[in-house]
């Protein structure tokens, strides 16, 4: 059961669902992996520093240079690694989806009461790896979080993808539009799934 108030749903324990919702401007269930359709990948990141700033652990996974989205969004204390083809520390490159998987997977495990984690730079894998193994990466990571209390935000520009490609993708992920999202984070009201 879910109770509204100030803008903000928050979580209650349901009993015709095992997975709540967590607590937030949006109302998302964990156990979810979301396909944030759109060219703005701004949105995303709001709402994830929402869940972080709310006390929710979160994990970023971008294709934006770590210390840029870590200073733009106040995440100083938040998991950024860099989807990328530099060496470093916390740097994969965006063939090692096997590493990514698992790195995904031990941040969840590492918080088994509920966490969100932000993935942004899909296409940058599909470009690298092809869009088979990509659907795979994408369909294993959305596997993997539906008995666990996570949520997965998956940013996606639709316009990247070949129409047969995207609706193969959209099929197993809860979408959420960019637009309609950003315009509940703008005005303060809950998006209601």
């Amino acid at each position: 059961m879910t109770h509204r108030g100030e803008g903000v749903v928050r979580v209650t324990e349901s009993m015709e669902n095992d997975h709540p919702k967590l607590d937030g401007p949006v109302e998302l269930e964990a156990g979810t992996c979301y396909l944030v359709k759109g060219k703005q990948t701004e949105t995303s990141y709001r709402l994830f520093q929402d869940f972080v700033e709310r006390g929710t652990p979160g994990l970023c996974i971008t294709r934006i240079y770590p210390e840029k989205v870590r200073s733009r969004y106040s995440l100083a204390s938040v998991p950024v690694w860099w989807i990328s083809h530099s060496p470093g520390d916390r740097h994969y490159a965006p063939t090692a989806v096997g590493l990514l998987a698992k790195v995904i997977e031990t941040f969840i495990d590492d918080h088994p009461n509920g966490c969100v984690v932000l993935l942004d730079g899909v296409e940058f894998i599909m470009n690298s790896v092809g869009f088979d193994k990509n659907l795979l990466f994408v369909e294993h990571m959305n596997e993997y979080v539906m008995p666990r209390r996570a949520v997965v935000l998956v940013t996606v520009d639709p316009d990247c993808f070949k129409p047969s490609e995207f609706a193969r993708l959209e099929r197993f992920l809860e979408s959420i539009d960019e637009l309609e999202l950003r315009q509940v984070l703008g005005n303060g009201a809950p998006y209601i799934r």
